[in-house]
C-alpha cells in the first residue's frame, strides 16, 4: 500500500512537471495501468523497462509530451502506429478522454493486453486494430484521422500511408531523438512545431516534432 501511495504521489508531481493538470480519478487510471502491465510484461514482451518509476517517466510521461507540444482539437480522431504495450496512445486518452482513439498494433499478443486494458480503465471512445498502418490504410473500415501520433517506428517507415489516412490539414506527431531535417518532411508536410524536452527526474530528453499535411 505504502508503495503505491508512493507511486500515486510520483506520478502526480511528473504530469504535473509538464504543467498538465491531473485529476484524482486519471491517477488512479495510470496506476491500474501501470500495475496490469507489469503484471502482463512478464509474459508478453511490452517493454525492456521493469521499475515502476521509470515506466511513469520513459513511458506515461514521455507519452504526453505531445500534449505540451501540439493542440488536440475536441473530439479529434487519433491513430497510435505501432502502439505496443499503449504508448502514448493510452495516456494521451487517459489525460484527454474526449479523443476517439485507434490503436495499430499488429502483434495479437499485445492487441489482447490494449483490449484488456481498455477494459480495465473503462475507456471509451477508443479501439484497437491488429495490423500495421499499410493494412490500416487498406482496411475498407477506417476512419479518416486527424492526427497520427508515432512513437515507436521510424517517419521513412510510414510516410507513404499516412497521407491516405489524414483529414486536410491532418497532424503527425512524431517522438524522435534528434530534430527532423526538411528533406525527411518530404513534399507532402512542413513543419508546425518541434520541441526539445527534458523528461523529468533527469530521464533524459525527447524531440517532439509535429508536421502539417499540405493543403
Amino acid at each position: 500500500m505504502e508503495h503505491n501511495i508512493e507511486l500515486r504521489k510520483f506520478a502526480v508531481s511528473s504530469i504535473s512537471e509538464l504543467g498538465l493538470v491531473i485529476e484524482e480519478a486519471q491517477t488512479e487510471q495510470f496506476l491500474r495501468y501501470l500495475n496490469h502491465l507489469i503484471e502482463w510484461n512478464k509474459t508478453v514482451n511490452l517493454t525492456s523497462i521493469t521499475d515502476p518509476h521509470e515506466i511513469i517517466i520513459k513511458h506515461f510521461v514521455d507519452s504526453l509530451l505531445a500534449l505540451v507540444t501540439t493542440n488536440f482539437p475536441k473530439n479529434c480522431s487519433v491513430l497510435d502506429v505501432g502502439s505496443g504495450g499503449g504508448f502514448p496512445g493510452i495516456p494521451l486518452k487517459i489525460m484527454k478522454p474526449d479523443i476517439n482513439m485507434i490503436l495499430a498494433e499488429p502483434v495479437q499478443k499485445k492487441c489482447s493486453f490494449l483490449n484488456s486494458v481498455i477494459g480495465l480503465l473503462k475507456l471509451c471512445d477508443i479501439s484497437t486494430f491488429n495490423g500495421t498502418i499499410e493494412q490500416y490504410a487498406k482496411w475498407p473500415d477506417r476512419h479518416s484521422i486527424d492526427t497520427v501520433v508515432v512513437r515507436a517506428l521510424k517517419y521513412r517507415q510510414i510516410h507513404g500511408h499516412i497521407q491516405l489516412l489524414l483529414t486536410s490539414k491532418g497532424q503527425v506527431v512524431l517522438y524522435r531523438t534528434e530534430p527532423i531535417n526538411k528533406e525527411e518532411i518530404g513534399e507532402d508536410f512542413h513543419l508546425v512545431n518541434e520541441i526539445s524536452h527534458s523528461l523529468p527526474q533527469g530521464f533524459g530528453k525527447r524531440v517532439v516534432t509535429v508536421i502539417e499535411k499540405n493543403s
